[in-house]
């Protein structure tokens, strides 16, 4: 049996450090030297004869070896693989043909990217963990596999079972000029929400999106809620004309305490705005919006005639059961979507083109489960 040494001193202040490189360098001839030894045997089997053995069931001859280079999790390996005088010894046990990384590798890598770290930052924690050199090159291409499964995502059919359906978009940096990711969300009737679809493009355009989702299965929606954005309005009403368009409440109020501006009655002036949005039922909230108009009118009456305008736009969910209201009054499920969405891009930095951007959505998207699949991935 080999005898293996390893010196150490108790004044050697890093001997930890060099306990484990020690132990990480015995690992990798392990492995270098276990997988030549399974190469050796595919390389028998294949030609069923050994060493100058001269037999009638020879099928090949040995014709040396050549070095392959292999990242794995015990470090960068040189293996040297047996050569035959005709054909390929099949080494598919150990690594795929023109493979320079295994599985395991890739996996982590791919898993770092959906963690919300950029190529580059990928590319740099493959060369502290694995030892070896990777280009964000590499790893951008590594995750092509997402370009296949968006692609099968956008044709799958979308079950008519989503009563409200939620609009709304966010900027992405981008090398040149930013980008708008609009994405679209449906809600069951048990509160669960998925992501139907999403575009890239220079401003809230989403009727095309729209157009796609209509014609996959998209029907039945009770309500679609939004901001008051003209794009978005302007989609909804080509697309879905006979369908009801809940305006986000929260935006209202937003818009209203702008107007009005800083005075010593905005507080109670959007606080009274607020309970009209509260009321048990639409005849109520008419009523206590009635009331607000003529308290507030002559106060303040730009900002009123603003917050009026409109006004049955966000009462909407009135048209839904009780149980619905308080979820469909905002876009507030889609925003808290698109603010964690956009923390984890915000890390990745600014994208160098928009199939990047879409492959790093819905890399996202299907890590939160946001994502219904019908197909493997």
């Amino acid at each position: 049996m080999k005898t293996i040494t390893c010196s150490l001193t108790s004044e050697d202040s890093n001997r930890q450090e060099t306990f484990w490189k020690w132990i990480d360098q015995q690992v990798g001839k392990l492995v270098v030297s276990l997988a030549e030894k399974v190469l050796q045997l595919q390389l028998q089997a294949h030609i069923q004869a050994g060493w100058n053995e001269r037999t009638t069931d020879r099928c090949g001859y040995r014709n040396g070896y050549y070095s392959r280079s292999l990242s794995t999790p015990h470090g960068p390996l040189c293996i040297r693989v047996p050569r035959l005088r005709q054909g390929a010894l099949d080494t598919s046990v150990i690594f795929d043909r023109y493979a320079r990384r295994i599985p395991d590798v890739e996996r982590i890598l791919m898993r770092a990217y959906l963690l919300g770290v950029s190529t580059r930052g990928t590319a740099a924690l493959a060369e502290q963990i694995f030892g070896s050199s990777l280009s964000h090159q590499s790893v951008s291409q590594l995750m092509r596999w997402l370009d296949r499964e968006l692609v099968q995502w956008r044709q799958q059919a979308i079950e008519p079972v989503y009563p409200v359906v939620y609009i709304d978009g966010m900027h992405v940096n981008m090398v040149g000029s930013d980008r708008v990711v609009m994405l679209v969300s449906g809600q069951r009737e048990d509160g669960a929400m998925d992501v139907l679809g999403f575009c890239v493009s220079r401003g809230e355009q989403c009727r095309h999106l729209l157009a796609d989702l209509h014609q996959r299965g998209l029907q039945d929606v009770r309500l679609f809620v939004s901001d008051d954005s003209g794009s978005i309005r302007y989609a909804l009403e080509q697309v879905y004309p006979l369908n009801s368009w809940q305006s986000c409440v929260f935006h209202r109020l937003s818009r209203l305490r702008t107007s009005i501006g800083a005075t010593d009655y905005r507080e109670s002036m959007v606080q009274q705005a607020a309970c009209i949005f509260r009321c048990q039922s639409l005849d109520a909230a008419l009523d206590i919006a009635a009331q607000w108009r003529l308290r507030w009118l002559h106060v303040d009456p730009y900002a009123a005639d603003q917050f009026l305008r409109g006004l049955r736009d966000s009462l909407r969910f009135y048209e839904l059961p009780q149980r619905w209201w308080k979820r469909v009054r905002t876009n507030n499920p889609m925003e808290r979507l698109i603010r964690t969405l956009r923390q984890r891009l915000r890390l990745m930095g600014c994208f160098h083109n928009e199939p990047a951007i879409q492959r790093a959505v819905f890399g996202q998207l299907l890590r939160w489960h946001k994502i219904q699949l019908t197909h493997n991935t």
